[in-house]
């Protein structure tokens, strides 16, 4: 059975698979995290402060946070951002466990974790394209993308099973328990990644490529000032936004469109809540298996347009089955085009500042789309749904016209980095 190339280097598969068991571990704390707080508010509103209180620090420290993991070892400060996840997850559990947990506690750590992935999420993604050759990027992006949308799938199940069985504290351990197996698995990478650039010298040409920190310090705006000075980004930056909005946006409204034309009840709110999930899983799979396109820029205007089409025509589905069909097929043309988009930024980006057009990326795809999919919730409050869904979809796919201009960047064209031995 032919496997996606990516997965030809090990050092990949500590990170992605570890990835992959430290996210079901947080999905399941997402979800005792937002039962417990109910269960001892009793209050919406309390669930309301919680997300601001996440929202706020991945909005704006990735500002900082970017730049700085272009100054440090990545591997290092990846190392850090695992074991605080730890570290976090034991508390939660412990004050479960007596009974001592209170909402401050939970709001403090709603923005301790946010904290904490500001600066993992652009240190992770600049590792990433450090660890496999140019040519394989695409097949390491496509099943990055994966990571979160099985986690999404498993982890609540997951959760919600435990804590109806043993209540929040063994959910809070088990997050803790899959934070400290990524750690381990990343071990060798960080071994690997700090060996004497003398021994870097005889790795052989195909193999992966380290990140070394270059020696000047970081700037607050390095991510947004490359971004401006380089079209191609910007352009793809104003497509991920608009594909994230769309899709962020459409998950808000999911409840009220169920209950007001579908009436499909808790299973049917469930089966469309996993559809773009399962999207994204299948896609991201997919795609890693193929080559990157010849013409990107036409991929994503593709994946765009077909995007904007199945979700202009999701809210006016009649049956409950059709409108699951063009959520999912609305959801694999989104997966798609984002993974053709963040394969570009990453082949765009030189290594000395990836991790900050990372954080300006993370920014961009949940902060500034988080706050436009919020706009969308607001706006269905006094403009119906559908309506709503219809307009964004529509702007999608128009945006995703500045895709198509954009043009497939070489292996030889990227900027050279030092290698190290797959292992």
């Amino acid at each position: 059975m032919m496997a996606p190339p990516a997965l030809r280097h090990p050092l990949f598969v500590r990170v992605w698979a570890g990835g992959i068991v430290s996210a079901v571990g947080t999905q399941m704390s997402n979800v005792g995290k937002a039962w417990v707080l109910y269960a001892i508010t009793g209050s919406a509103v309390a669930l309301g402060i919680e997300g601001l209180c996440f929202s706020l620090p991945i909005m704006l420290l990735p500002l900082l946070t970017g730049p700085l993991t272009d100054r440090l070892p990545r591997a290092a400060v990846l190392q850090t951002t695992m074991a605080a996840e730890a570290v976090l997850a034991t508390a939660l559990a412990a004050t479960a466990a007596t009974g001592t947990l209170r909402p401050w506690m939970l709001y403090l750590t709603a923005a301790l974790e946010a904290s904490r992935l500001a600066l993992d999420i652009p240190a992770r993604n600049a590792l990433i394209a450090g660890l496999v050759p140019a040519a394989d990027l695409h097949s390491a992006q496509s099943l990055s993308s994966v990571v979160y949308s099985s986690s999404a799938l498993i982890g609540p199940a997951l959760g919600g099973v435990l804590l109806a069985v043993a209540g929040p504290a063994p959910v809070f351990a088990l997050n803790a328990v899959s934070s400290l197996l990524a750690l381990i698995a990343f071990r060798p990478v960080s071994a690997r990644l700090r060996q004497p650039a003398t021994a870097k010298a005889t790795a052989p040409a195909t193999a992966p490529a380290t990140v070394d920190s270059p020696s000047r310090p970081p700037r607050l705006f390095d991510g947004a000032r490359f971004a401006g000075r380089n079209p191609a980004i910007l352009r793809l930056l104003v497509v991920l936004f608009s594909t994230s909005t769309l899709v962020i946006g459409t998950e808000t409204l999911l409840p009220v469109l169920d209950q007001t034309r579908w009436h499909g009840g808790p299973i049917g709110y469930g089966l469309l809540r996993m559809a773009p999930g399962i999207a994204a899983l299948v896609t991201g799979v997919f795609l890693s298996l193929r080559p990157q396109p010849a013409s990107p820029g036409r991929a994503i205007l593709l994946s765009g347009v077909v995007a904007g089409a199945a979700l202009v025509a999701f809210p006016l589905a009649p049956r409950l089955w059709i409108a699951f069909a063009l959520l999912a097929i609305g959801s694999v043309a989104v997966s798609a085009a984002q993974v053709f988009i963040l394969t570009g930024l990453q082949q765009r980006t030189p290594d000395r500042v990836r991790g900050a057009v990372g954080g300006f990326t993370a920014m961009t795809q949940s902060g500034f789309a988080g706050i436009a999919a919020a706009g969308m919730a607001l706006g269905a409050g006094g403009i119906p749904a559908p309506a709503v869904i219809i307009a964004v979809a529509a702007a999608t796919a128009a945006t995703a016209v500045l895709g198509n201009r954009l043009q497939r960047v070489a292996p030889q064209d990227a900027e050279p980095t030092s290698h190290a031995d797959a292992g």
